[in-house]
């Protein structure tokens, strides 16, 4: 059986000096001496212009999540799993990968909810008889080439 974490009140396993990933932070060296924490680096004007066109993109993206979510069935497309209550960005698969097409990236009929085994399964190339109809429709209505076959 996994040790606790020795922090107080804390009941996720030891990740490494009795501590878990969490409170690290309270570890302490062989000289009983508390681990100094790494030095926040200044972030340049122009990368913290780029974060945070990526926050708002990311929370661009997370409201359409959420309004396919409550539009659709919480069971997996490809499995029939029930996805529970809770929506979780892993369960939203771009049948046409963004990165490829990103005017699609909007799309909801792109978008396939899947667990995260099929997720998995189609992102490292193992793609089933079911999300490959899905994906010939789409390229079909958006009139993209099937390259992915």
């Amino acid at each position: 059986m996994p040790k606790l974490c020795n922090y107080t009140n804390c009941k996720y396993n030891q990740f490494g000096g009795g501590y878990c990933r969490n409170h690290q932070w309270n570890r302490t060296d062989k000289k009983n001496k508390p681990l100094k924490r790494t030095a926040i680096r200044k972030i340049s004007s122009k990368k913290q212009k780029t974060l945070g066109e990526e926050r708002k993109q990311l929370h661009k993206d997370w409201l359409f999540f959420l309004e396919i979510w409550e539009e659709r069935e919480h069971i997996c497309k490809n499995c029939g799993y029930f996805l529970g209550n809770e929506p979780l960005t892993l369960f939203f698969d771009h049948l046409l990968e963004k990165s490829k097409y990103p005017d699609l990236r909007y799309e909801k009929e792109n978008i396939m909810l899947l667990c995260w085994q099929c997720h998995s399964a189609k992102t490292n190339g193992f793609i089933s008889d079911i999300i490959k109809q899905f994906i010939m429709k789409i390229c079909d209505k958006f009139d993209k080439v099937r390259n992915f076959l």
